[in-house]
């Protein structure tokens, strides 16, 4: 089978855009006059550089990008999922959930299931943002599924967040101990515990985030300089010192170096104690 020609004049232009996007160097009013240009002339192998064109400008005017999808959507050029995945993400920050929601119908129609998981994201963290994170639980638990959209552990630990603004943190510690149970693929990670320990503490649960504490060590997961000095922040803050020395202990154990920021803690913590 011969192969598709491409012009050079177009072949250039697609080159030139998504190489000034990698380096950072086009800004919006650019992007507008580029898309523009390219979509005169563009064809099949243009989506790639449209679709860097539509995440600089979904970035700064996320309206603005629902729009120029809508004129990619009448043109010769077919979107692809990442296209989806922009035009879905510029519907979630342009408060245009239900336009997110009926294209990612589409996109499921369109048969692109198997890359909807970032699209599925820019939802998730739209809905939880709303503080509707019981909605954005039944679309992981059950709606993703449906779709043979496995969620991973990302989606899960925007849920975590959500329930943790939420301070609904006694829900997320199910929800972890749901994972780990359940034995899938799809385990905690270092973010899931440190996002609900982080919760627990700020809702006054210190033995629980402790216990949490422990339970990660024991999934032979690993946390680092910042969850261990956001957990030791959060027992100060509750004069928890005993617990906080512990963390501390276990710290310099596995040659994580204090920094000003475990020292001021700490301070801050034996000040509150006096």
């Amino acid at each position: 089978m011969s192969r598709r020609f491409v012009p050079v004049g177009r072949r250039i232009l697609e080159q030139n855009i998504k190489a000034r996007y990698h380096a950072g160097d086009i800004g919006t009013q650019d992007a507008l006059h580029l898309f523009d240009e390219l979509l005169q002339v563009a064809g099949p192998s243009s989506i790639h550089a449209i679709n860097c064109l539509l995440t600089v400008v979904g970035r700064d005017c996320p309206a603005l990008g629902v729009s120029l999808f809508n004129r990619v959507a009448r043109s010769k050029v077919a979107p692809c999922s990442i296209t989806y995945a922009i035009l879905v993400d510029c519907c979630c920050r342009a408060g245009r959930q239900d336009l997110g929601f009926a294209a990612m119908g589409h996109i499921i129609k369109m048969g692109f299931t198997a890359d909807a998981m970032i699209t599925f994201s820019h939802l998730l963290k739209a809905i939880c943002a709303e503080n509707k994170t019981s909605y954005a639980m039944d679309i992981v638990l059950r709606i993703m599924p449906m779709f043979n959209c496995v969620p991973d552990v990302f989606s899960y630990n925007i849920l975590f967040k959500g329930l943790c603004n939420e301070k609904r943190s006694q829900e997320a510690l199910e929800l972890i101990h749901m994972m780990v149970e359940d034995g899938g693929c799809c385990r905690p990670d270092v973010v899931t515990y440190s996002t609900v320990i982080d919760g627990l503490l700020k809702e006054g649960e210190v033995d629980k985030a402790y216990s949490l504490f422990c339970e990660m060590l024991c999934q032979g997961i690993s946390p680092n300089d910042v969850t261990y000095n956001s957990i030791i922040s959060g027992m100060c803050k509750l004069q928890a010192m005993d617990k906080a020395e512990e963390v501390l202990q276990l710290m310099l154990e596995r040659r994580i170096l204090p920094n000003v920021a475990t020292y001021t803690s700490l301070i801050h913590g034996y000040y509150l104690c006096f």
